[in-house]
């Protein structure tokens, strides 16, 4: 889901240099990648029932608390309603 998201914009608006960096980024030795199971899915329902979170966000939440995540770096507001979700807010630093 993180791959789609974030490639979107580059590849709608045709920029190679920005799509390369994220394809860069997701190859990186550092970054974990994790395939979604059944397990994720329905934790990513309970998520979405139980915060009102959009399915992409549910997943990725769901994803991130099944995984251990230290620290869930995003520029959302509604991750706040994860329970146990360490989560820095991008905008909150600037």
């Amino acid at each position: 889901m993180v791959v789609l998201e974030t490639l979107v914009k580059p590849l709608r608006d045709a920029d190679l240099i920005v799509e390369t960096l994220f394809r860069s980024l997701f190859d990186a030795s550092e970054v974990n990648l994790i395939p979604t199971t059944r397990a994720l899915w329905e934790g990513a329902a309970f998520l979405r029932a139980k915060t009102g979170l959009k399915t992409p966000d549910a997943l990725h939440a769901a994803t991130a608390l099944h995984a251990g995540c230290t620290l869930f770096v995003t520029n959302d507001d509604d991750f706040h309603r994860v329970e146990d979700l360490p989560i820095v807010v991008l905008d909150d630093l600037a």
